[in-house]
C-alpha cells in the first residue's frame, strides 16, 4: 500500500508535466505537538516552492477548527503558507477548509491550493445534515444506541466503531454529521477523536427529531409459519407488547434488508400479492434492528420513529405514553 507521501507525488503529478520531486523538510523548529503529527516536504510546483504538511495515518481525521489552528501554527513557526496532506475529509469539513482558505491536499480525492490552483473532484457523495436534512442510518443508529445502550460519550471513533458495528471511515462521516447538525461535538483526546453529547436522555431525543426518520423502508407481505430469530417484533405487534393498544390482524416483524434478501433466497420466507393472502408483515430497516434490540422486539425509540407518521389518533396517544416510559 502506497504510504499518503506516495500518494500526494502521484496526485500532484496529474497537474504537472514531470512528476514532482518531494524534498523532505526540517521540522526540528516545531512544537513537539505539530512534529509528532505532521512530516514536512516540499517540491517545485509551477515555478514555486510549495510546503507540504503530511498527517501520520495513525491520527484519525480532525474537526475543521482543529485543522485551522493547526495551520495557522504551522504558518508561524515556518513564516510561509503551508499544505496540508491529509488522509480522508468529508464534505462537512472540506467545505469549511475552503471557506477559511485553508489549503489542503486529500490524494486521489481533493487538491485546494487557494491562489495557485483548485481542484476539487468527490470520489465519494456522503450526506452531511445541515438544518432540517436526515441523518444518514449510521448516524442515527449511533445516536439511539447512545440514548437506550451504552453511553458512547468521550469513547474514541474506533471503539464507538467496534461497539455499532460500522467502519472507522463511517464513524469519521457521522462523527460530522452530528457535529453538522449540533448533536455531538468532536474533541481531541491524544491520537483519538470523542464525541461529546452537550445534551443527554430526552432532552437529546427532542434535539435529533428533525435530523430522524423512520428505519422501516420497505414493507413486505409473506405467508408461513411466525419468523423467529434474528426477526423482531415491530410495529404494531411490538408496540402492543409496550402499551395497551391491541395488535393488528397481521403481526409485524423487522429485519435488515440484507438479511431478509438472505432468508428469501434460501426459501425462509414466500412472498405474496398482499395482505389478504399474507400471514404476516416484513419491514425491511435502513440498520439492523439487532443492534439496538430489546429482547425480542425493536428497541423503543426506533419502533416510535417507524409510527411516528401514523394518522390513527389510537396510536400516537400510544407512541406518547411509550416515550414517557423510557428510562431516560
Amino acid at each position: 500500500m502506497l504510504t499518503l507521501q506516495q500518494r500526494l507525488a502521484k496526485c500532484v503529478a496529474e497537474f504537472v508535466s514531470e512528476p514532482p520531486a518531494l524534498a523532505v523538510e526540517k521540522a526540528a523548529k516545531l512544537p513537539l505537538f505539530l512534529r509528532e503529527r505532521f512530516q514536512l516536504c516540499s517540491a517545485p510546483l509551477w515555478g514555486r516552492r510549495v510546503l507540504f504538511a503530511v498527517e501520520d495515518d495513525a491520527w484519525e481525521p480532525g474537526a475543521p477548527g482543529e485543522y485551522e489552528k493547526m495551520a495557522a501554527a504551522l504558518h508561524n513557526q515556518l513564516g510561509e503558507p503551508v499544505v496540508l496532506v491529509l488522509a480522508q475529509l468529508s464534505s462537512y469539513a472540506r467545505n469549511r477548509l475552503v471557506r477559511l482558505g485553508i489549503p489542503f491536499v486529500v490524494p486521489g480525492s481533493q487538491f485546494f491550493l487557494p491562489t495557485v490552483m483548485v481542484d476539487l473532484r468527490e470520489r465519494f457523495s456522503p450526506r452531511k445534515p445541515g438544518k432540517g436534512k436526515r441523518l444518514t442510518p449510521a448516524a442515527q443508529c449511533l445516536v439511539l444506541y447512545h440514548l437506550q445502550r451504552t453511553p458512547l460519550e468521550d469513547l474514541p471513533l474506533k471503539k464507538i466503531a467496534e461497539r455499532i458495528g460500522y467502519s472507522p471511515i463511517m464513524l469519521t462521516k457521522v462523527k460530522d454529521e452530528l457535529e453538522a447538525a449540533e448533536l455531538a461535538l468532536p474533541s481531541r483526546q491524544g491520537r483519538s477523536i470523542t464525541l461529546h453529547f452537550p445534551r443527554r436522555g430526552r432532552d437529546l431525543w427532542e434535539q435529533a427529531q428533525p435530523y430522524l426518520a423512520s428505519p422501516a423502508k420497505k414493507t413486505h407481505w409473506l405467508r408461513g409459519d411466525m419468523p423467529c430469530h434474528p426477526a423482531l417484533a415491530a410495529g404494531l405487534t411490538a408496540l402492543s407488547q409496550l402499551t395497551a393498544i391491541a395488535d393488528d390482524r397481521l403481526p409485524t416483524y423487522a429485519l435488515s434488508a440484507e438479511v431478509f434478501q438472505t432468508s428469501l433466497e434460501e426459501g425462509l420466507f414466500h412472498g405474496c400479492n398482499g395482505p389478504e393472502e399474507a400471514s404476516l408483515r416484513m419491514e425491511t430497516w435502513s440498520y439492523d434492528p439487532l443492534l439496538l434490540a430489546r429482547g425480542d422486539r425493536v428497541d423503543a425509540l426506533s419502533l416510535h420513529l417507524s409510527l411516528r407518521d401514523s394518522p390513527d389518533e389510537r396510536i400516537q396517544q400510544q407512541l406518547a405514553e411509550l416515550i414517557d416510559h423510557v428510562a431516560w
